[in-house]
């Protein structure tokens, strides 16, 4: 059942939607989107909704969830409870994944998110126009509006993301909801989960590639080797622009995106001579080289060597 309303003592203008049926085994209905089907383009309803001009706020109920969107705005999360299950980066390969009690996750505009859990936890979640609330969030960040980007951050947990997202569930689950109390709780764990922490703060460009993030980039690098790893593909996984990531890769890998994938290619190719009698042509497409010619070259510039004259030896 869709329900929506307003509280009448309030003047701020929202309205809320809330999902009421679930199914015969208590699990929340329509938390399960196809993850093999195309992302969709918004989230649908799961919990109760609150939604404001610029933004709105989901409380999700705990239950089986596989999740498919790419979402115009940008999306952030926190989990109340620990979770276990399997996501992926960009549209790659379901990887298990681990999560804490009151982790969070923030990703910028059309950015792919993707997973599945059989027992995922009530989740809090934002979906904010990041254009729309870039000044204000820029004066509470305390840094240069032109600095502000939208980026991925994986992060937590912190006290005080912590302390808001229970004060926020709290909120929304009380009868009589007070619009510019929960906006203004909102708005601040938004900025609080924007906010990196003191050794990662940086005030150039180029130095967006959050650790985390450019593990999760390389571990799809790894997992999509056969894939096409253009820079362009690597910079919209990590929310950073193209000519800045590459940047701040190769400030954080001592290579550029370019000569690292050549590298693990090289790697997996040498691995695959040793241990298989594939040919070559079918390893060199299996690594993601465009030509048997294509891995030859790059062989004979980082080993000395051919593909063949390798296996031989």
């Amino acid at each position: 059942m869709l329900r929506q309303g307003r509280s009448e003592d309030d003047p701020a203008s929202f309205c809320y939607t809330r999902f009421e049926g679930v199914s015969g085994e208590g699990v929340a209905l329509r938390q399960l989107l196809d993850i093999t089907a195309p992302p969709l383009g918004e989230l649908p309803v799961w919990g109760k909704r609150i939604a404001f001009g610029d933004f709105l706020v989901e409380l999700v109920p705990a239950g089986q969830r596989h999740f498919n969107v790419r979402l115009h705005d940008s999306f952030a999360s926190i989990s109340f409870s620990g979770d276990e299950g399997q996501s992926s980066l960009a549209g790659g390969r379901l990887r298990h994944y681990d999560r804490r009690p009151y982790e969070y996750i923030v990703a910028p505009p059309c950015f792919p998110l993707r997973g599945a859990s059989e027992s995922a936890p009530e989740v809090l979640a934002l979906i904010f126009s990041f254009d729309a609330l870039r000044a204000d969030l820029a004066s509470a960040l305390q840094i240069p509006e032109d600095l502000l980007e939208p980026r991925v951050i994986i992060g937590g947990p912190k006290p005080f993301t912590t302390e808001l997202a229970n004060r926020i569930r709290r909120h929304i689950l009380a009868d009589d909801i007070s619009g510019h109390y929960l906006r203004a709780l909102c708005f601040a764990l938004i900025v609080e989960m924007l906010t990196l922490p003191p050794e990662q703060q940086r005030t150039r460009r180029t130095d967006l590639l959050d650790q985390n993030v450019l593990d999760k980039v390389i571990e799809y690098i790894d997992g999509n080797l056969e894939s096409d790893l253009a820079v362009e593909k690597l910079a919209g996984l990590s929310g950073v622009m193209a000519h800045r990531f590459a940047r701040a890769f190769k400030q954080k890998t001592g290579e550029t995106p370019h000569n690292y994938v050549l590298s693990r290619r090289v790697v997996q190719a040498r691995r695959l001579l040793i241990k298989t009698n594939e040919p070559i042509a079918s390893i060199a497409y299996a690594t993601g080289f465009s030509s048997q010619s294509h891995m030859t070259t790059t062989f004979r510039r980082r080993l000395g060597i051919t593909p063949a004259q390798f296996r031989s030896a």
